[in-house]
C-alpha cells in the first residue's frame, strides 16, 4: 500500500488530538476506527498513542493512521495517509481498495484542526 506521511509537533496534549482526530473524522456513523497493532507501526520506535480510521464504500474507501509520542513538553503527530496502488487496484478491484487522494484529504482536515487549536503547529 502506499502512503504520505505528515510529520507534526504540537503542545497539545495526546487526549486532545486524539479528541481532534476523531471527531473531525467521524462524519459518518460507518467509519471504523481502531487500534495499530505494533508490528503494523512503520516507523522504529513505539509511539504512545496508535490509531487508525477508515471508511470503505463500494468504490473505495479511505484510510489514516495516526501515531503520537511524548517529547517531553512537545507531543510528535505523525499522520500515515494509505492508498492502494494502481496494480491492488486491478488485483483486488475497487471494493478492497483504498484512496490516497480521499486519505490524504482527511489526513490534511486533520492538521488543519489542528492548527485552530493550536496554531503554533510545527510541519517537520
Amino acid at each position: 500500500m502506499a502512503a504520505d506521511v505528515l510529520h507534526l509537533h504540537t503542545s497539545l496534549g495526546i487526549e486532545q488530538i486524539k479528541k481532534i482526530f476523531s471527531s473531525t473524522l467521524q462524519h459518518s456513523r460507518k467509519v471504523e476506527f481502531g487500534t495499530v497493532q505494533g508490528n503494523d507501526n512503520p516507523f522504529d520506535e513505539n509511539a504512545d498513542f496508535q490509531a487508525y480510521a477508515s471508511l470503505k464504500t463500494l468504490f473505495g474507501g479511505w484510510i489514516v493512521q495516526i501515531y503520537i509520542t511524548e517529547r517531553g513538553d512537545v507531543r510528535e503527530v505523525q499522520l500515515v495517509a494509505l492508498g492502494s496502488s494502481a496494480l491492488g487496484r486491478a488485483l483486488h478491484g475497487l471494493r478492497n481498495a483504498y484512496s490516497r487522494s480521499d486519505s490524504r484529504e482527511k489526513a490534511s482536515a486533520v492538521v488543519e484542526q489542528l492548527r485552530v487549536v493550536d496554531p503554533g503547529l510545527r510541519t517537520v
